[in-house]
């Protein structure tokens, strides 16, 4: 009887006791965005922590910031913890911004970091800040923007506030092409621009864990164009001195390396944006000349962007890796001199209008 007692009790307690580790919410510092920098031989660490705010009528979300520095980035994050007075708690990190400076000289010894800190999980969209610092981006907050974070994921993944100058890759992909042989990285910017507003700027491109150099906002948005088969791409041309514009709503990319050449066909459809000159949509005549003059224009400015990949040795839209798909063997930097062959097909669908011209070529 005294045994099966003592059965009970043991597993009484093992019902009501909760874990030895577990720690209360209220004793956590639930980080959201980390930002990373380097000068004067120090790391300088940033956090942005969530905060509630709790009123008689409602409880709202905002952030703080904490920043720490050390010689090295294990001191950063142990002085910057240290500063928070609570436990770290990484779970929920959305975004890492990393400085001109961390890009330039120290990715490789950041990545590594991340790779091992088993309490940062690798889910985080790495970010480069231009112009600015990461504590600037990340104390950027206010009524309209309690949680900066929170507004950077929007801006990045909501295609209607992005222009195309966003790239989604988490980190452990952007990882894998850091270390890839057959594919280069490229990341997203941000920037604080002239009306104080946090807004997307120009793709860094790499080779290896060395940034090369960046793209312009034209050739950011056609890079995802080629990589991600995105929309919402404008293209403009003058007409009698006043501007006509187009945006891409849809695409379909085929790219195919040969050891010498380098073929990139497009499928494309688009809608007018803007037409000042007042052409004549309706007319067929004046449908093929735009379908014409803008497959000319986009097949110019995709050929400019791939000889300056080329001129940089980027190979961010992965060349190599499409050469060994199809003939299973590595390129071996072949595609640096590959003639480049472009053809464009597009289709402009004016005002519901959409005329079968069988443009030739």
């Amino acid at each position: 009887m005294k045994i099966f007692k003592l059965i009970i009790l043991i597993v009484s307690l093992l019902c009501v006791s909760g874990c030895y580790d577990n720690i209360e919410l209220n004793n956590l510092a639930i980080i959201s965005g980390i930002g990373i920098d380097y000068h004067d031989d120090n790391y300088y660490l940033t956090y942005e922590i969530l905060n509630d705010i709790k009123t008689d009528q409602n409880t709202t979300m905002k952030s703080y910031t904490m920043s720490g520095q050390g010689k090295t980035l294990p001191e950063a994050f142990t002085n910057t913890n240290y500063k928070v007075g609570k436990k770290p708690y990484f779970a929920h990190l959305k975004i890492v911004l990393y400085s001109e400076t961390i890009i330039k000289n120290h990715l490789d010894k950041i990545t590594d970091f991340l790779i091992r800190d088993t309490a940062i999980r690798d889910e985080f969209i790495p970010i480069s800040v231009k112009d600015v610092t990461p504590l600037d981006i990340l104390k950027h907050n206010s009524d309209n923007i309690p949680v900066v974070s929170d507004f950077i994921m929007n801006l990045i993944t909501n295609e209607k506030y992005n222009n195309n100058l966003a790239i989604t890759d988490v980190f452990q992909n952007f990882l894998a092409k850091l270390i890839s042989d057959s594919k280069d990285a490229v990341i997203s910017s941000l920037t604080i621009n002239e009306n104080d507003e946090i807004t997307l700027s120009n793709f860094a491109i790499f080779n290896g864990y060395k940034k090369i150099n960046e793209l312009s906002i034209n050739d950011s948005a056609l890079y995802n164009l080629l990589n991600q088969n995105t929309f919402s791409i404008s293209f403009h041309k003058k007409y009698d001195g006043k501007n006509f514009a187009i945006t891409i709503t849809g695409s379909d990319t085929k790219i195919d390396v040969e050891s010498d050449k380098i073929n990139i066909n497009l499928n494309l459809k688009g809608r007018v944006i803007e037409n000042n000159p007042n052409l004549d949509l309706k007319n067929e005549k004046t449908y093929k000349k735009i379908n014409e003059d803008f497959e000319k224009i986009i097949k110019n400015d995709v050929l400019n962007f791939i000889n300056y990949l080329q001129d940089n040795k980027s190979d961010i839209l992965g060349f190599q890796d499409i050469y060994y798909k199809s003939k299973r063997k590595k390129n071996n930097g072949l595609w640096i001199n590959a003639k480049v062959n472009v053809q464009v097909d597009l289709k402009v669908n004016t005002k519901g209008f959409i005329f079968e011209v069988k443009n030739e070529k």
